[in-house]
């Protein structure tokens, strides 16, 4: 949450309708909670694994029961690494039952300030542009990627002074 360089809330600034909760577990009593039991919300957690829908593959059918129209998709970010997500996962309830979605990764990241844990993994906000572009979210995120990018730069930049 205190990282200088932290994706996640790199892509909370870009985004407006976005929030933003720190913590380590989110229980039945929170402010997620609420969120998640407004009527017309279709909650999704981005994480991958067996219990993933990969949003690549869907078929218009699939979309449609996944998205069915008239209700807004919430997307819930775990932003942390990847041990760390598995924790607040487990410590949280709330999370356990959403539906997850996930997708296959094409390109490697462009966060070359920071080693990736393996070739496919990518920042929580490349993570989050993909699942937009994916979700075919109309509004135009470019912006987000643009930033991100000029503040690799500056950070590749000053390690070479």
């Amino acid at each position: 949450a205190r990282h200088p360089v932290g994706t996640g809330r790199m892509a909370h600034r870009s985004l407006t309708n976005s929030l933003l909760w720190v913590g380590a577990s989110f229980g039945r009593d929170s402010e997620l909670a609420a969120l998640l039991a407004q009527p017309g919300s279709r909650p999704f957690l981005l994480y991958p694994g067996p219990r993933s829908l990969s949003l690549d593959t869907l078929t218009a059918a699939e979309r449609e029961r996944l998205l069915p129209a008239g209700e807004d998709p919430v997307l819930i970010v775990l932003d942390a690494t990847w041990d760390l997500a598995q924790k607040m996962l487990h410590h949280s309830p709330i999370l356990q039952d959403i539906p997850r979605v996930s997708f296959e990764s094409r390109e490697t990241s462009r966060f070359l300030i920071r080693k990736q844990p393996r070739p496919e993994c990518l920042s929580s906000l490349e993570a989050i542009h993909r699942v937009l572009t994916l979700l075919r979210d109309p509004a135009d995120h470019s912006g987000m990627l643009r930033v991100f990018d000029q503040m690799v730069e500056r950070q590749l930049a000053y390690s070479k002074k």
